[in-house]
């Protein structure tokens, strides 16, 4: 079709963002993640449908009333694994997972079993976006500086080379550092969400981000649903592939193992430091603990009042001796 200067220009769904010089700030990468749980299967719509659908093998009917009694204990067993594993794959989750860095969007996106939608890097400026900083970078005065001068003249670049018109975004971001933030919503069910966390919250193998995404999922599901005094998840378990794999020579052993994970016998050269974890955290680190070990603190001491709380609740429930 021809040309046609004379129709109305199409409103595109992204701000053009010729001539805008890079304006952004630097912020702590753990403290910059944010999991939120846009939408989930209510819990009301749950425990109409849970004991029919764990208690159908052996029903004559289809049940459609429950005492409040077996509902807990229905719920209970579901989220333990002891009655139909699939009644958990119904139970729909909707994550929305802010401030996390590009390295960080590789690790989620391996996840297979999520679907996600994502922030695109190339349909859009990121000029502005948040760049984060590992708590180790910043305690290391002879190279934070360094750091934030190349992300600047990185970020710099990009916005010449776009606004030059000769350039693409497509082609321009491949010179973006991979610290600036991003957001991804991720979709799944409560039965792969469990394998996600458990697997994530490894302190051996997975990197801090990683485990703050972890603990921060753990803690909407638990708000969500009344289960955390059930113990699905331990944020001290044990890392179980390190401790099975550190010997054999097929594992990238980074740190000494800590008190969870010590239960095999090793020898300081078999890692690549020297130390534990949150030792190699800077060369000049600080005293007290760092950011990650205050920030798991404060999610444990959220999870202790959520354990309380849900029992609480479902002693409730259970006592009530009515039907739903």
């Amino acid at each position: 079709m021809p040309k046609n200067n004379n129709l109305e220009p199409v409103k595109l769904p992204m701000p053009i963002r010729f001539g805008e010089k890079p304006n952004f700030e630097f912020k702590n990468d753990l403290e910059n993640i944010k999991v939120t749980l846009v939408d989930h299967t209510p819990w009301e719509n749950l425990i109409n449908y849970l004991p029919g659908y764990v208690n159908a093998t052996w029903a004559d009917e289809p049940q459609q009333e429950f005492s409040t009694a077996q509902v807990v204990d229905d719920v209970e067993k579901a989220f333990t694994f002891k009655t139909l594993p699939s009644i958990l794959e119904t139970i729909r989750l909707t994550f929305r997972i802010e401030g996390i860095s590009v390295q960080d969007v590789t690790h989620l996106i391996r996840h297979r079993t999520f679907s996600f939608s994502a922030q695109c890097t190339g349909d859009r400026w990121l000029s502005h976006h948040t760049a984060v900083i590992p708590e180790s970078i910043e305690n290391s005065p002879e190279f934070v500086d360094r750091y934030k001068k190349l992300t600047q003249e990185c970020r710099e670049l990009y916005a010449d080379m776009i606004d030059s018109k000769k350039i693409s975004i497509m082609d321009a971001r491949l010179i973006l550092n991979k610290n600036h933030d991003n957001f991804y919503y991720a979709s799944t069910n409560v039965k792969d969400l469990l394998g996600f966390i458990k697997q994530r919250l490894d302190r051996q193998i997975q990197p801090k981000s990683d485990n703050i995404i972890a603990y921060q999922m753990y803690l909407a599901l638990c708000r969500a649903y009344p289960i955390a005094h059930l113990n699905l998840v331990d944020f001290e378990m044990p890392s179980y592939h390190y401790i099975k794999n550190a010997r054999n020579g097929h594992a990238t052993n980074l740190y000494f193992p800590e008190a969870n994970s010590d239960k095999f016998e090793w020898n300081e050269n078999d890692f690549i430091y020297q130390d534990y974890r949150e030792n190699i955290n800077g060369t000049q680190k600080p005293e007290g603990p760092t950011i990650f070990e205050r920030m798991l603190a404060e999610y444990k001491e959220q999870l202790e009042e959520l354990k309380i709380a849900s029992e609480g609740y479902m002693d409730e429930l259970k006592n009530y001796g009515g039907h739903i």
